[in-house]
């Protein structure tokens, strides 16, 4: 079976169908990813075939908008209401005619049997359709899109598909949900099950020297840094530095460090990025709320504090406090204070009731489909499909 991978250009929303990209090529499976470089680049590194067309996105110039030098996304607009974070899908909605020519073209080409895409890459049941081959979406975590949202998306996609010959704006044929009921967000549509799994990139995991109970993950993101976060990280640091007795290891790229500054003693620096090297062993993971860092977390039976920025990110943190695993700081007020995050870490590492619960979230996780039991039925779906045509 041939499978063509397409995502809208953002590293991070592409690693979450990474486990199952990788199930369908041990499988036997042939995979091509397509999309813009932003895209093409994480494939490259993962050892994936890719076709690159138009140059770099450059998606933080879509999170940061014009703000005072220094100063967060929060800090300036405060949290979006649920309406503004579900809007994003309108960004995306917008930004598919100007590739899908391209993508039609080499699937025409190419002749996948299926069409695997993230659940923002509208593209994929376009293409699927007018091939007649299944469309697979894959959500990237815990997702807050409503139907009346995904409605009015489809609504203005309807002449682009008309002008394409399909007298209908096409759906997925499956939809894939790696969030567990107890993260799922309750508006979103029903979906299929699907086990997350840890990114990890290329590398070693990290390797803590202290006995588990004081060992700290912070990874903020690099798009948290990038948006003026050099200041949050480093009122992080501190806190973990002046509670004593703690070992954390801090995920920050070489350009960032000057602005944050030197590290205390039991404070390390590290490179990596991958929530499946830097969280196991880790007694509390500090995050931004991505899909990759909640559900790494989430899958590790890591408690969290989540600092959410922007859009989705105040969702997860949401959720995983819903489901005691976690607490999230959801104002600039909050994460701002020294004795708030001071209070969170505390009760994070001294409270059992938050490792508990976030035991409790990882055993529904364990209990998911496998990406390689996903794979099976991608199979089958891909061989029904070629049946009725």
């Amino acid at each position: 079976m041939r499978v063509l991978v397409i995502s809208t250009p953002v590293d991070t929303h592409f690693l979450p169908l990474l486990p199952l990209i990788r199930a369908l090529a041990d499988a036997g499976h042939e995979i091509l990813v397509t999309g813009q470089p932003d895209v093409t680049r994480a494939a490259e590194a993962a050892g994936l075939a890719a076709v690159t067309f138009g140059d770099a996105f450059h998606p933080e110039d879509l999170r940061g908008g014009r703000r005072p030098a220094g100063m967060r996304p929060i800090e300036v607009f405060g949290r979006p209401d649920r309406q503004q974070i579900g809007g994003v899908a309108q960004v995306w909605r917008n930004h598919v005619p100007y590739f899908l020519p391209d993508y039609l073209d080499l699937a025409r080409e190419w002749r996948p049997d299926l069409v695997l895409s993230e659940h923002m890459e509208f593209a994929g049941s376009i293409i699927g359709a007018l091939l007649g081959i299944p469309n697979v979406q894959h959500r990237w975590g815990v997702n807050p899109t409503a139907p009346a949202m995904l409605n009015f998306v489809r609504l203005y996609q309807g002449p682009v598909c008309e002008r394409l010959g399909l007298d209908h704006v096409p759906v997925p044929d499956l939809l894939l949900d790696p969030a567990p009921p107890s993260l799922a967000d309750r508006e979103a549509p029903a979906a299929s099950p699907i086990r997350p799994v840890p990114h990890t990139g290329r590398g070693t995991p990290w390797a803590y020297r202290t006995p588990p109970g004081r060992r700290v993950a912070v990874a903020l993101g690099g798009h948290t840094l990038e948006l003026g976060g050099a200041s949050l990280l480093r009122r992080v640091v501190d806190v973990l530095a002046g509670l004593g007795d703690i070992e954390a290891v801090v995920s920050a790229a070489p350009e960032h460090r000057e602005a944050v500054g030197a590290l205390p003693d039991g404070v390390t620096y590290t490179e990596l990025t991958a929530p499946g090297l830097l969280f196991p062993g880790a007694d509390l993971a500090i995050h931004h709320g991505g899909a990759n860092s909640t559900l790494g977390a989430a899958a590790l039976g890591v408690p969290q504090l989540v600092l959410p920025q922007l859009g989705d990110a105040f969702v997860a943190g949401d959720r995983i406090a819903d489901a005691g695993a976690g607490i999230t700081l959801d104002s600039a007020e909050l994460q701002n204070d020294p004795g708030r995050l001071a209070d969170a870490v505390r009760a994070l590492l001294d409270e059992p009731t938050y490792r508990a619960d976030a035991a409790a979230v990882r055993a529904e996780i364990d209990a998911m489909p496998s990406p390689a039991e996903v794979a099976v039925e991608l199979e089958q779906l891909a061989v029904r499909r070629e049946v009725r045509a």
